[in-house]
């Protein structure tokens, strides 16, 4: 009789155990699911701003077109360049 108690004992343990696991990797995917939330997120808020800065550099492109002078075509040289590291920096999060 007491094979069996300790055969219980086993089982018993081993379901505790396997509970114990199952529960962690429940937390785990919880944890996993708002990071996924999270960063579809912040996908979501970076698509928005290249949106904009592609809009914004459509504007620059069309101001170049109009005569500018040589002070304000170094100033729409110099946003352009400030978008463009805008967007590669939006593409980088983007990737990550």
């Amino acid at each position: 009789m007491a094979k069996i108690d300790e055969k219980w004992a086993r089982i018993f343990k081993k379901i505790q155990l396997i509970l114990e696991k199952n529960q962690k990797l429940e937390d785990a995917n919880i944890a996993l699911q708002l990071k996924i939330t999270e960063l579809e997120k912040n996908i979501t808020e970076q698509n928005k701003e290249k949106e904009s800065l592609k809009e914004q550099i459509q504007y620059i492109k069309a101001a170049k077109e109009v005569h500018l002078s040589e002070k304000e075509r170094a100033v729409t040289k110099q946003q352009l360049k400030e978008f463009m590291i805008e967007i590669d920096d939006c593409l980088a999060k983007l990737i990550q």
